[in-house]
Parts: structure tokens; C-alpha cells; sequence
């Protein structure tokens, strides 16, 4: 199904029009991170819902309704908490833990972790931000958009804190508090004011631009090989675009941790052969989205230089940011008049012109070449540029993103636990951490029972101990393992090991 989407003086046409989902506020998000939550009266008895996306771990809440790959990296639910964030964010440090605790008790129930077990583990388990931390985001979003209305109250509110008697806290005093916290914000001075912008004349002509997020044959990137990427593109790209007849601009954009020193790379092959490159950096304080959307516009700027000596001429921009291509469809404001703007040049001269995904870092050469040009902008000179509050909104999003990565070392997304059900994950999680129903911890930390040793009577009753040498499981344990296997490749191995540990624990009939 294909589809067009106005903004400015272009109309997109897009393959994948996005899902409607339809919400019960009676049924909030149980797990309090962004996860997909669609929902219909007839489903009522199915709400167990299923995250398949990829940014979070599957949560262990899942046995039930399983969503269809169309919903996926569409919609997300945003925690009840964080609505009202503008009003418990600034209560005392007592009422702001209660609401900690709330979280909590959640990453207890979504982990399986137990009451000793440390909130950092959890979090790193189930890739979920501290409340703290959310709260700080939150404030410094909404700092952000009032600096922003130049002409809205708390604009002059923000930047003249009321010196009153009263030991109170405010929006305003908390938020300037954690922005002198975060350097990166801090330096951010100039920002384009939110202002109305007016839609395209009906007189004008509407331009019309192709936009191809998907690749039909690639499915998913993470189901493929690298060689398999590459020829799966480079089919798709000979039948649809040969090079004989198409221009085809390679874009790429990059920032140092996505949020500084941006540069862009453009890398065109012409159809005689000739190729054409581009290097620009793209500001001192830049995310990768606006790293990227400056490499389609230095692409557009070229074509418009290029395409008038060139009768017919055919261009394809090909780019491995699917959320930019995504996002030229719905954009407003600024962004969209500019956009609108360069589009409409290039398409004057040109007799198709097509916004292509193809996956990066798979050896298509032009892809590379692009992304070494990209690289080569980021080292130029930078310039010190106007931001607008969606690009400071991403930088304070990909900064606290640094933030928690730097706080929870021990992450790792490809994890074969989250292949696992509810109880196997329980298992597991249990095991490694050490917080269990095993003798020696329960006695160790909760002072419960006689005793810490096994039942064997040999050691006390480890996850080492009982996995490894207890001699009471001793046949069981041959029958899952015919080979010795190693603590590490047990508790951490791939999906596969940890179902057999999983299974030995359950017909062991050990309660962990």
C-alpha cells in the first residue's frame, strides 16, 4: 500500500502508512518503560502484553497477546508517572521517593528479582531509567521549549528565579539546577524560537517525492549477513536503479556520542561513471538525526547544481537512516519549510527523484564512502549554529542515554536471556546475581534457617555449588550436560545453554 504525506510544498508518498492503535487509560503501562500496548474492547482478557521491540528486553509479563510485526517501533506508551513529572518532580525528597519505590516494586515483578536485590542490576536487566533520571530529562525538555517561547511567561520566569523568602522549590529553580549539572546543555545558548508556520499556497505546485524506508527482500537486518545485506542491496538496487540511467547519491551523518562535532558526507555516482564528494560539518552541538537530514540537503544542493546540464535526469538518495526517511514524512515547522525548499530545486530538474534505505556497514562501497566523508566532517571546523527545540530535545535524550550506559556497564542487548519465558528468566536472573532462595544467601542476608550448607552437606548451597559439584544432582546433571560446561557458559552462554540450566534447576526441583 502506498500513500502520500504532505508537509511543505512536497507531497511524500510512503509504502508503510503507520498502524491505529486504540488506548484504555484504565489500563496503564504496568511496566513503566516505553513499550507497545495496543489495545481493543474485544481483547479485555488478552491484556498480557508482548514488547518485541528492539530497544527493550521482552518483559516477563508476555504470556498472551503477541503484537504483529506492523505495530513494531510505531507507537509506544508513555509511563503514567511521567505526565505528571511538572508537579511531583519538584516535591520533597521524601514524597519523591515514594514514588521511587513505586518503580521499583515494578522492576521486581518485570525482572523477578528479589528484595535484596540491588535497583542497579534491575535496571540494567530490564533497560529501564531511574525516576530521578527521567525526571531530570523531563525538566530540562520542558526548560528547553519555554526558552524557546520567547513570548510565553515562564520564558522570563526561568531566567529570573524569584529571590522570595519562602524556602520553596519551583519548575524553575529545579530545572536551572540540573541544567548546570549537564555540561552539554549548559553550552547550548542560541535556539530558533517555536513559531506557527503557514501551509504551502493551494496555488503552488506540489512536487512529487518518493520515500522507501524497506528494502521488500530484507526483512529484518538482524536475520542476515553482512555478504547476504550487501547482495540483497545491490540486487534491489541494479533492478530498480541501474546505474546506466540513475544518479544515485549516498548520504551519511554522524555526531561524537550523538550529540557534538557533526559532520555530513555525500557521495554521488553518476551514470558516465564521474563520482562527486561532499564533506560539511554540521555544528558544535548536533545529534546523528540532524547529522543526517544536513547530508540529504547537501545532496539536494549538489542535484540542484548538477541535474539542469542532465535531460531526464534520475536520481535515487540512498541513506541507512530509516528514522530520518520516517520522519520526512510527518515533519513540521522550520524543518519542513526547509526541506520543502530544497526538494522543490531538485525536483525542477529532475524527472524522478527517490529517497531510498539501504542497511549500513554491510561493504556497499558507496555506503562507505560516505560514511568515511561523514567522519572527515565531523574533524572541520564547527560552527556555532541556531538549534531548534526538537534537535536540544534529542541531545538531552541521547546525553542521559550516555549517562545510563556509563551507569550500567554490565548491559548487553543481545542477551539470550530475554529468548526465555517468565520462569526461565526468573532462573536465570537469580543465578547470576546471587539474590536467590538458596540456603547461603538466605541465611547470609535474611538470617533465615539452620544452616547455609547444601543438603549434601558438603558446601554451602551456591548457584556455583548446586550447578557444578553438588554430588546429589549428579545424574541429572549428565543428562542435560553429556560434556562438562562451564559456570560462565551456563549463566551466560546463548539461549540455548540457558534453557538447560533453566530445566535443571526446574526438574532439580530447586526453589531459586
Amino acid at each position: 500500500m502506498q500513500k502520500f504525506v504532505q508537509f511543505g510544498d512536497l507531497a511524500c508518498k510512503s509504502r508503510h502508512p503507520p498502524p491505529t492503535l486504540k488506548f484504555d487509560h484504565r489500563y496503564p503501562d504496568i511496566s513503566l518503560q516505553f513499550t507497545l500496548h495496543p489495545w481493543t474492547r474485544e481483547e479485555q482478557h488478552k491484556l498480557l502484553f508482548q514488547s518485541q521491540s528492539k530497544q527493550h528486553p521482552k518483559p516477563h509479563l508476555s504470556r498472551g497477546l503477541v503484537l504483529p510485526p506492523q505495530f513494531d517501533r510505531k507507537s509506544y506508551v508513555r509511563p503514567v508517572l511521567e505526565y505528571g513529572v511538572t508537579s511531583w518532580g519538584m516535591a520533597a525528597k521524601s514524597n519523591v521517593q515514594k514514588v521511587i519505590s513505586v518503580q521499583n516494586q515494578n522492576l521486581r515483578i518485570i525482572t523477578g528479582g528479589m528484595k535484596s536485590t540491588p535497583i542497579r542490576i534491575m535496571e540494567s536487566q530490564s533497560q529501564i531509567e531511574s525516576m530521578l533520571d527521567r525526571r531530570d530529562r523531563k525538566l530540562l525538555t520542558g526548560r528547553t521549549k519555554y526558552k524557546a517561547q520567547p513570548t510565553s511567561k515562564m520564558h522570563k520566569r526561568i531566567n529570573n528565579l524569584n529571590k522570595g523568602r519562602l524556602k520553596r522549590s519551583s519548575f524553575a529553580k529545579e530545572s536551572k539546577l540540573i541544567e548546570t549539572e549537564n555540561e552539554i546543555i549548559q553550552e547550548i545558548k542560541n535556539l530558533t524560537p517555536l513559531e506557527t508556520h503557514a501551509s504551502t499556497p493551494p496555488w503552488e505546485k506540489q512536487p512529487q517525492i518518493e520515500i522507501r524506508s524497506h528494502i521488500r527482500t530484507i526483512e529484518s537486518k538482524h536475520k542476515h549477513s553482512d555478504l547476504e545485506l550487501k547482495d540483497l542491496t545491490s540486487t534491489y538496487l541494479n533492478e530498480n536503479f541501474p546505474k546506466e540511467e540513475w544518479i544515485r547519491v549516498y548520504t551519511d551523518g554522524s555526531a561524537e556520542n550523538a550529540v557534538t562535532n557533526g559532520g555530513s558526507g555525500v557521495y554521488i555516482e553518476m551514470p558516465d561513471g564521474k563520482t562527486t564528494e561532499s564533506s560539511i560539518p554540521t555544528g558544535i552541538h548536533c545529534s546523528n538525526y540532524r547529522a543526517e537530514l544536513e547530508a540529504i540537503m547537501e545532496a539536494l544542493t549538489i542535484l540542484g547544481r548538477i541535474t539542469p546540464s542532465i535531460p531526464q535526469a534520475k536520481a535515487v538518495i540512498l541513506s541507512d537512516s530509516r528514522s530520518v526517511l520516517e520522519k520526512l514524512e510527518v515533519l513540521r515547522g522550520a524543518e519542513r519549510q526547509q526541506l520543502a525548499k530544497g526538494f522543490k530545486n531538485a525536483v525542477q530538474n529532475t524527472q524522478s527523484l527517490v529517497l531510498q534505505w539501504i542497511p549500513a556497514h554491510c561493504g556497499i562501497e558507496g555506503n562507505e564512502r560516505a560514511d568515511s566523508l561523514a567522519k572527515e566532517g565531523s574533524q572541520l571546523e564547527q560552527i556555532e549554529r541556531d538549534l531548534m527545540y526538537s534537535e536540544v530535545k534529542t541531545i538531552i535524550k541521547n546525553s542521559m542515554k550516555n549517562k545510563w550506559k556509563e551507569s550500567h556497564p554490565k548491559f548487553n542487548r543481545q542477551d539470550g536471556v530475554h529468548q526465555l519465558d517468565r520462569r526461565g528468566q526468573t532462573t536465570i536472573f537469580r543465578l547470576r546475581t546471587g539474590h536467590n532462595r538458596l540456603r547461603h544467601h538466605m541465611s547470609r542476608v535474611f538470617k533465615v534457617g539452620e544452616t547455609n550448607l547444601c543438603s549434601c552437606g558438603e558446601a554451602a548451597e551456591t548457584a556455583e555449588h548446586v550447578l557444578q559439584n553438588c554430588q546429589t544432582y549428579d545424574a541429572l546433571r549428565q543428562s542435560i550436560w553429556n560434556e562438562a560446561v562451564d559456570m560462565t557458559t551456563k549463566l551466560y552462554g546463548p539461549p540455548h545453554e540457558l534453557e538447560r540450566t533453566a530445566a535443571f534447576i526446574a526438574k532439580a526441583g530447586i526453589a531459586v
